[in-house]
């Protein structure tokens, strides 16, 4: 015979091998279920590099942020960086007016160039002294005369100001030209008053003249400094200087944020009277025939402002008395090199006051890079990603930051660290070979500010020289062929010594026995 027969007690079966043989099947079939299910499965490698400084010059910088206290007529956005800044950025950015309770309002603005507005009159070429040579006609309040006006005069305009403001000492001169015009509106409105009844004007003394002239007046030029005066100021909170304000019966109407010429701040108290006066009370008119006659060069000028007179309205953010906040919104372009962006407040005709600029800030939203991209990754859905890694793409995220102190902000310190996913065809929101996000690494502390500095809202960002790299990885074919048979191969190794061992076992028992 060409093959030796087998010994019967292989070939005849048995309950031990059938259940051995049993157990044996059942584990190579779990085993094979597994490997395959390994195989089809991809792993996630994580590696470390340097990051590639050329691949990107400037990534983009996202932000919503609302600054709790801090009109957006002041809030600009400025960028600088360790090779170069960008100041009162308006491309891509857009601000939205809250009131006090935090409520978006109806419409939105782009950021607008305060460089346009006129800071003096032209027209007034003499200087603040050659105005006083004749008096003061800017009338200058205290902290005990102010209340006293604000009850006394039903209309009262007042300048806020402080001696150490370059942009008031430009605005003066206009200030006191106003002042001027009014107490000889009201004069020649005395006199006409005292013509139309006969009065005579030798039986009233200089001081009842003048008393006269300042009830008769349709609006109380005033003045106040905010230096000498620093708690009267702090009550009205008078944030910038110089501020204009409004009293009517008492009470602020409005501040006045416009051209600083003597024509533009007749109309706008002329649209204010006609807002709070009867028609038959109206005065202001008076006002504008003696400033035109002052401040007006031509006669196309004065056709151009006979116009204004009758048809202008005044501008929404006349009236705004209050100081609300501003939602700013957008994004900018920074360079890939150590910078900060800054909120804070700036005017090119204002000087502000360091101990009531407000800083506190809500932020809505801080990130760099493509939304789009950090969209996919957080609604994509990689298994492998930790399960911090979207909240470390924008950790500032709806957090509240509020000073509770004067000349404080928060400062926000970060480091950006790149992240790529290489060969990531599989994932599903993956639309490109490799998708480069930005992790967020922050640490916010509270600064305090010397009493001469402005504070600002700060986000410091350093991007780091090392880039991490998620990189899908799957199981070559061969690795897969091997681990079968090795599966099967071990399955029947095992399985036969733990055949043998319970053969064994069972004859040496029959044999005691």
């Amino acid at each position: 015979m060409m093959y030796q027969q087998a010994a019967p007690d292989i070939t005849q079966t048995s309950l031990r091998g059938r259940i051995l043989s049993g157990f044996a099947m059942a584990t190579m079939a779990t085993l094979f279920t597994l490997e395959t299910k390994a195989y089809f499965s991809k792993d996630i490698s994580t590696t470390l590099s340097l990051a590639n400084s050329n691949s990107e010059q400037r990534i983009r910088l996202n932000f919503n942020i609302t600054m709790m206290d801090l009109p957006c007529d002041y809030a600009t956005v400025d960028v600088y960086s360790t090779v170069g800044f960008q100041k009162n950025i308006t491309k891509d950015v857009r601000k939205f007016n809250i009131d006090e309770d935090g409520v978006l309002q109806q419409y939105e603005a782009r950021n607008w160039h305060q460089d346009d507005v006129e800071l003096w009159d032209p027209a007034v070429i003499e200087t603040v002294e050659d105005l006083h040579g004749d008096g003061e006609d800017a009338i200058s309040l205290d902290g005990d005369t102010f209340p006293y006006a604000k009850e006394e005069y039903p209309f009262l305009f007042v300048k806020f100001y402080t001696s150490n403001c370059p942009n008031c000492d430009d605005f003066a001169p206009t200030w006191e030209a106003l002042g001027e015009i009014v107490t000889d509106t009201s004069m020649h409105m005395v006199d006409d008053f005292m013509e139309e009844k006969g009065m005579d004007y030798y039986h009233y003394s200089d001081e009842e003249y003048e008393q006269a002239v300042n009830v008769m007046a349709p609006v109380l030029v005033t003045r106040l400094d905010c230096g000498a005066y620093p708690d009267v100021c702090k009550e009205e909170q008078i944030r910038a200087y110089p501020t204009t304000r409004l009293f009517v019966d008492g009470k602020a109407a409005g501040d006045y944020d416009g051209h600083r010429t003597v024509m533009e701040l007749v109309h706008w108290l002329s649209h204010m009277e006609a807002a709070y006066r009867e028609p038959g009370q109206l005065k202001m008119y008076n006002i504008f025939k003696h400033a035109s006659e002052r401040t007006i060069r031509s006669e196309e000028e004065r056709i151009w402002n006979d116009a204004l007179m009758r048809y202008r309205a005044p501008s929404p953010f006349f009236n705004s008395t209050r100081h609300p906040g501003c939602q700013l919104v957008g994004h900018v372009m920074v360079d890939t090199a150590p910078g900060k962006f800054l909120i804070q407040a700036q005017s090119f005709g204002k000087d502000f006051s360091a101990h009531l600029t407000n800083v506190s800030h809500i932020v809505h939203h801080f990130s760099f890079g493509d939304i789009e991209a950090q969209g996919r990754v957080e609604n994509g859905g990689w298994k492998g990603i930790p399960s911090k890694f979207v909240q470390s793409l924008h950790p500032l995220d709806g957090n509240v930051y509020v000073t509770s102190g004067l000349h404080q902000a928060y400062h926000h310190h970060m480091r950006v660290v790149t992240t790529e996913f290489e060969h990531s065809h599989l994932i599903k929101w993956a639309g490109e070979t490799v998708r480069r996000v930005y992790r967020i690494l922050s640490n916010t502390q509270l600064s305090t500010y010397r009493t001469s500095i402005v504070p600002e809202a700060k986000f410091e960002y350093d991007l780091s020289p090392i880039a991490m790299s998620y990189l899908e990885v799957s199981r070559n074919w061969y690795d897969y062929s091997t681990g079968l048979l090795a599966i099967i191969g071990g399955c029947f190794t095992v399985i036969g010594m733990l055949e043998s061992s319970v053969a064994l076992f069972s004859k040496g028992n029959r044999y005691y026995l």
